[in-house]
């Protein structure tokens, strides 16, 4: 294995974790957007939709299985507030 070899496999690793982290942020955002709307805070609610918007762009065409189900609507989680 040449230098090159090494080289391309420590770049496709890194990106591999790049695409990774990510996901993790968008699922993260996703999460959010959904307590958000269920406290019916719309603000909140419209402003995570764009930065999730804004993760999905930014995996551009490397769209992964993880973030397309991030399109589907959030797993319901009920927050009450008091």
């Amino acid at each position: 294995m040449g230098v090159t070899s090494v080289a391309r496999i420590n770049t496709d690793q890194g990106a591999e974790d790049g695409l990774d982290e990510l996901v993790a942020l968008a699922r993260m955002i996703a999460y959010a957007r959904q307590v958000a709307q269920d406290v019916k805070l719309q603000f909140a609610t419209h402003c995570l939709d764009l930065a999730l918007e804004a993760v999905k762009q930014e995996v551009g065409g490397g769209l992964t299985r993880d973030l397309a189900e991030l399109s589907s609507p959030v797993p319901q989680v009920s927050v009450r507030s008091h």
